[in-house]
């Protein structure tokens, strides 16, 4: 009988220390974006996006010389280089989630001594 007892007992206590650590995290929804830049000078510039651990991007928006352009579902990492000139407006968007990770968008341009960038950043760890 006792050891009957002390059994039930262990699972128990087995099933109350599994069930302490077990973390529910809910999905986080990212809206990342930059400020619209007009660089000093023409320029190239590159757009970067990237995830880390579970994040991933619904879709994601950048500037050119011709207008924006969406990305639905892009891969990740991703990137492209485009000229910008005096009269474009240089920004990255993007909307995602992540339980688990992170999500960055980012644009650097550079010609001569002039430079210009933006970033944005969302990020959730439930290790």
């Amino acid at each position: 009988m006792k050891k009957l007892i002390a059994v039930t007992l262990l699972l128990a206590l087995s099933f109350s220390i599994f069930t302490a650590c077990k973390k529910n995290a809910s999905e986080l929804t990212c809206t990342l974006y930059t400020t619209p830049t007009q660089p000093p000078v023409n320029m190239t510039v590159t757009y970067t996006a990237t995830a880390t651990g579970d994040g991933s991007m619904a879709s994601l928006t950048y500037a050119t010389m011709s207008g924006n352009i969406t990305i639905h579902n892009p891969q990740l990492p991703w990137s492209i280089t485009v000229t910008a000139l005096t009269s474009t407006n240089v920004s990255i968007s993007a909307t995602g989630t992540t339980t688990n990770g992170s999500l960055e968008i980012k644009y650097d341009g550079t010609s001569g001594g002039s430079s210009i960038s933006g970033r944005d950043f969302c990020q959730q760890q439930t290790d």
